[in-house]
């Protein structure tokens, strides 16, 4: 994105008409020569010189200073300089020429007197005149000197320039609507692009494909510059697609502006892989924490739900065992972007919790009849993990297994638990069994344990493993059996099978 001063572009019948690179030949030989300007080992001052002469002489030629500048700025940011190395820290040089002249020549020197105080300065740090003079500014700006300089062709510098000065024009938009017939796959990689970046957006069905409207930043009433930066990071995605077609309202000098644009365009942006944005939210790191630490599976980016003729990605989907909940984290939002939202969330069948913050006009929420978690500030984990084990309890209410679901004297619980699709404790908590006792994972049936009290119960718990295999039963079941069959385990260490069983009192 451009700096806004750097903004190219004609208005024509409220029309904001950007004024793209073509292509043409003066256009290319100028990139050329600008990239040629960024020479490795040169200084950023001497770059700076150097793109000053070719703006100069362009601009004799009728070309617009803030296009040769707006390239020069991309040439700028692709490149990656460093610091000069000085035989002494530049805040140490200045600290000692600083305090050598307020305390001899009164904190001023004439342009004669300059060199003696240099001199002096020098000769107190041990160096030369010449190396003090490239030491004291080496940390500005200017002196940082080209290390890596950028590998790009003149075309593609054009078509880099022409997605900045889009993702300018379009910062201060108002709304921009995107419809696309392209393939699924492409379509749901901008959706996913689309909740990565945070904005807030409404997607349908439309005849062909899909329609996206997306709220601009100067729709929203605060935190304007981080969403427009958002906003213009979605572009690429937007021009990368096979098909697309672009219209925003953006405001502008007092006035509202229509841009429109469609993929006829294509060949005017590059043609690269997008880099994914990693969308930086602590919330949404801490939720997936919080429900993770409770057992829950946190998938990112579901596959799209259906609400109505409107598409949602839900920011998660949380998985434990048969326990499925969506999850919608509420972030940027105007009031109608709220009333938008809760339209859509009331129409979706899923189970789905809205996480929302009631000090950002989310107490509108409170109508809706989904679950609706509340915040202020930071997540309180206790009411997070309180509020999932309800939606856990909730989506169990249905599953209930009892006697008949399960086969033989001895069903290892963990294998049911797998073939059910289940954790162990979701399985123990909706068993309803009658002829069978539970005693850690297994189940065994009551006729068995009633034999079992018959038998003489050895000492240790190693001979009652012993018992237990002579019976067919597993080593691992001894000390919950040992409990219920009345007795007391005293441990003498850390070893299990050294540990002595007694009748309890």
């Amino acid at each position: 994105m451009l700096p806004s001063q750097l903004l190219r572009a004609r208005v024509r019948r409220s029309m904001l008409l950007p004024l793209w690179a073509r292509g043409t030949d003066e256009e290319i030989e100028l990139a050329r020569e600008l990239i040629s300007a960024f020479e490795q080992g040169r200084r950023l001052s001497e770059i700076h010189e150097r793109v000053e002469e070719i703006e100069e002489m362009y601009e004799l030629l009728g070309m617009d200073y803030r296009f040769v500048r707006g390239l020069a700025l991309l040439l700028e940011r692709m490149s990656q300089f460093r610091r000069p190395e000085t035989v002494v820290e530049p805040e140490k040089a200045r600290e000692v020429v600083f305090r050598l002249v307020n305390a001899k020549y009164g904190g001023f020197v004439t342009e004669e007197m300059r060199d003696q105080a240099l001199e002096e300065a020098a000769r107190e740090l041990g160096i030369s005149k010449e190396d003090l003079e490239s030491s004291l500014w080496a940390d500005s700006d200017d002196f940082q000197v080209l290390i890596s300089r950028p590998e790009i062709s003149p075309e593609d510098l054009l078509r880099k320039y022409n997605l900045s000065l889009l993702q300018t024009s379009l910062f201060k938009a108002l709304y921009l609507r995107i419809e696309t017939g392209a393939a699924g796959w492409e379509v749901k990689g901008f959706l996913r692009a689309l909740k990565r970046l945070g904005l807030m957006y409404t997607a349908e069905k439309i005849d062909g494909g899909v329609a996206i409207e997306v709220s601009g930043p100067a729709s929203i009433l605060k935190m304007t510059t981080r969403y427009g930066t958002s906003l213009a990071k979605l572009i690429p995605h937007v021009v990368s697609m096979s098909h697309w077609r672009i219209s925003a309202r953006i405001a502008r000098n007092k006035r509202v502006l229509s841009l429109k644009l469609d993929s006829r365009a294509r060949d005017l942006f590059p043609d690269e892989g997008i880099e994914e944005p990693q969308y930086d939210s602590s919330l949404e790191r801490r939720f997936a924490s919080i429900a993770e630490a409770g057992g829950w599976r946190a998938i990112r980016e579901p596959e799209p739900l259906v609400a109505g003729r409107s598409i949602l990605i839900p920011d998660f989907l949380l998985v434990k065992g048969p326990a499925k909940v969506y999850v919608e984290v509420m972030g940027f939002w105007t009031p109608e972007y709220v009333e938008k939202k809760i339209r859509k969330l009331s129409l979706l069948k899923e189970p789905i919790l809205i996480v929302a913050r009631k000090d950002l006009l989310c107490s509108r929420t409170e109508s809706l009849p989904k679950d609706v978690f509340y915040i202020e500030g930071s997540i309180d984990k206790v009411a997070l993990l309180r509020k999932l084990n309800e939606l856990e309890r909730r989506a169990m209410e249905d599953i209930a297994l009892s006697d008949r679901d399960l086969e033989g004297d001895i069903v290892d619980l963990r294998s049911l638990a797998r073939e059910r699709g289940m954790r162990v404790d979701q399985l123990k908590r909706v068993l309803s069994l009658e002829s069978y006792r539970v005693l850690g994972d297994y189940a065994i049936r009551k006729e068995l344990l009633e034999s079992l009290k018959a038998k003489k119960i050895p000492r240790k718990v190693k001979e009652l493993k012993k018992v237990l295999r002579e019976e067919g039963l597993p080593e691992d079941v001894a000390l919950p059996l040992a409990s219920a069959l009345g007795y007391e385990v005293v441990w003498h260490g850390l070893d299990e099978d050294e540990a002595e069983l007694y009748p309890a009192d």
